[in-house]
């Protein structure tokens, strides 16, 4: 059908990050070392979504999206995939820093919430996949209300995600859109190689697995 061109999809996590400074820290850049710097950070978030077989939806600027895989089912490992594919880009940006990066250190805010979103694409041109809904609004909110170096998550997030992480209840905020939002902060993960998935009961998959030996690497 070709006026089909966006599905609902009850259960989807969503991530937002970004630079902190961004704005201040380019106005003394050249083009050209805006676009290496970015390049260097997103590929390394690339490389981790791959590992989680996680859906990076786009970048705008310095802002990164990324997405579980949508789902209709109530019980699946996405969010948990997304909220350790977010400590391992925190632990991403703390390599780049130790690189000595030219114009100095970066520090992200990221933001995750969960919930139900459309999916597809609109338009006639350069067709790109994305995602629309209250979820989707709300994770940027996170995102945007967050502090510096830290992940900021719903409580729905808090909730799918299983009892291998350890969060930190921030507080209740006023969020716009939304109103007064218990929010949290997302602290650590329990290793994959000692403890299996929680939610779906599955064994992690060897890629997985070899992902925490790999992401100090970079």
């Amino acid at each position: 059908d070709p006026s089909h061109i966006a599905d609902l999809y009850n259960n989807t996590t969503i991530l937002f990050a970004d630079i902190v400074g961004f704005t201040d820290r380019t106005s003394v850049m050249s083009p050209h070392d805006v676009v290496v710097m970015l390049n260097d950070i997103f590929s390394r978030f690339d490389y981790l979504v791959d590992i989680y077989d996680l859906n990076k939806v786009k970048t705008i600027g310095d802002c990164y999206m990324v997405t579980s895989i949508p789902s209709d089912e109530l019980e699946h490992d996405g969010c948990s995939r997304v909220c350790r594919f977010a400590l391992d880009m925190m632990k991403a940006v703390r390599s780049f820093n130790n690189t000595g990066p030219r114009h100095g250190q970066i520090n992200f805010r990221i933001g995750i919430a969960t919930g139900q979103v459309v999916a597809g694409v609109v338009g006639t041109k350069r067709f790109l996949f994305d995602m629309w809904g209250d979820a989707v609004n709300v994770a940027a909110r996170m995102e945007q209300s967050g502090l510096a170096g830290q992940i900021q998550v719903t409580k729905e997030v808090v909730e799918s995600a299983g009892p291998d992480f350890t969060f930190e209840r921030r507080g209740t905020l006023s969020i716009k859109g939304k109103g007064k939002m218990e929010v949290f902060i997302l602290k650590s993960a329990h290793e994959l190689n000692r403890k299996h998935s929680a939610l779906d009961g599955r064994k992690p998959t060897s890629r997985a697995l070899r992902s925490a030996s790999m992401i100090d690497n970079f």
